[in-house]
């Protein structure tokens, strides 16, 4: 049931910018581009290997690649109903999964975010259930899916080692049991086993890019407000009081991990990176509600309402995205841009900017700048330069520009890449708000 909801409601094919950046990014290893070295990224490989991988096997197509996250997103809920259950045996535990799942249609799932909560979700079953008997094969798992993790979001991934690591010293500190030095050992080691895939790169590279290009650069273009990463801590708060007196170590790892996670996405806390790492949350209601049942009929109702009303808030975006947005069965073929671009634009090469990379994939282009966006309040002045250098050198036969999609970003259309298009392209066609410019 729940993998037909998650067809139906992703049984589309739009142009998203947050998709597009893994599709170029693969599409970019399909042409023989190496990561890192021939186009630039800030985040871990994991996710752009992934699709190339699968293109490898099946053919490129965006079909493969959204199929294949359909099924990641559909192996995070199964994880889900799995951490339910592993907290109590419960007929509410269905409910968990099914959150996360209507939460999803929101999301642009060919996305890293959506590829490293897969593992994150997983680590912590495996660690949950480690839990239980202290057995050194669930760490050993749960340590390997937390290196994986961090192949495809390197903060997130982080943030999840430091959790599961700090959970197990604590409960060392508390219970005296030298067998939980041991299983962290094991999983602190085995969580760096599938780094060594990074080793395929010179660490001054993944230094400059994954480090310090998003510690400085990133921050810049993410300043939301902290209305939902509030309500959620007060919602956590709200568990934790009706969990206090619980014995049971599970449930205070999520408890523990719940907060933590949300901190992470204060860098971007709007309803698609906050409801992705909800579900520690979620695991915990079934639980939750039972412990309800036992207060006054006034207590009762007001606990149930503050759960109701954070489920629909969390719900919200993809109801309203129905209404709105051509979701079931929309396809790239209307998409009268790249039709546009398809005729029009002879060559190799075409420049799209500044954030609506999925139309290199999408035309079968490719991108002569290093950067598959450029916005002017992340990326960097030497970044613009050489885009700059790129476009004169290559010279693509048109450019498509779309600047609604940075407003929230604020960037400035005054800079040296958009003012070469300008002065050496002419426009040619409008379709919404994508400008297609044809070079002089």
């Amino acid at each position: 049931g729940l993998f037909f909801i998650l067809v139906f409601f992703h049984a589309n094919h739009p142009l998203n910018s947050d998709e597009g950046v893994i599709l170029n990014g693969a599409w970019n290893l399909m042409n023989n581009r190496q990561l890192y070295v021939d186009f630039f990224e800030f985040v871990p490989p994991g996710s752009f290997y992934l699709i190339f991988w699968l293109w490898k096997i099946f053919g490129v197509s965006y079909f493969i690649a959204k199929f294949f996250s359909v099924v990641i997103v559909f192996l995070s809920s199964i994880g889900i109903y799995k951490i339910s259950q592993e907290i109590s045996k419960n007929r509410l535990n269905y409910f968990p999964p099914l959150i996360f799942i209507i939460s999803s249609i929101y999301w642009p799932i060919i996305n890293y975010n959506t590829f490293n909560i897969v593992f994150i979700i997983w680590a912590i079953y495996f660690f949950v259930k480690g839990l239980s008997n202290y057995s050194d094969k669930n760490f050993i798992i749960s340590g390997l899916l937390t290196g994986l993790s961090i192949l495809f979001l390197q903060q997130k991934g982080i943030i999840l080692l430091f959790i599961l690591f700090s959970f197990l010293l604590i409960l060392f500190f508390k219970e005296k049991k030298y067998k939980l030095l041991k299983l962290n050992f094991y999983f602190f080691i085995f969580s760096f086993l599938p780094l060594l895939f990074l080793l395929k790169w010179p660490l001054k590279i993944l230094y400059e890019d994954l480090i310090i290009f998003p510690l400085f650069n990133y921050t810049e273009t993410c300043s939301i407000s902290l209305y939902l990463f509030v309500f959620f801590l007060f919602v956590l708060l709200l568990i934790i009081w009706l969990l206090r007196k619980e014995k049971n170590k599970k449930i205070w790892l999520l408890i523990y991990a719940q907060f933590f996670l949300l901190i992470s996405a204060t860098l971007r806390a709007d309803f698609y990176h906050i409801s992705l790492i909800l579900f520690p949350l979620h695991s915990l209601l079934p639980a939750s509600w039972e412990k309800i049942k036992f207060f006054n009929l006034l207590t009762k109702s007001y606990f149930r309402l503050i759960i109701l009303v954070s489920i629909l808030i969390i719900i919200f975006p993809s109801i309203l995205i129905l209404n709105y947005y051509p979701l079931l069965f929309s396809s790239i073929q209307k998409n009268k841009i790249i039709s546009y671009v398809k005729e029009n634009c002879p060559g190799k090469y075409i420049y799209v900017g500044p954030f609506i990379p999925g139309i290199y994939f999408e035309t079968k282009k490719l991108n002569p700048t290093q950067n598959s966006f450029l916005i002017t309040n992340q990326q960097t002045k030497k970044q613009f330069l050489e885009a700059k250098k790129a476009l004169e050198k290559y010279q693509p036969s048109c450019a498509v520009l779309n600047y609604q999609i940075v407003a929230k970003f604020k960037h400035n259309k005054n800079n040296l890449v958009d003012n070469y298009i300008l002065d050496n392209y002419k426009f040619i066609f409008q379709e919404g708000n994508c400008l297609v410019y044809k070079i002089n």
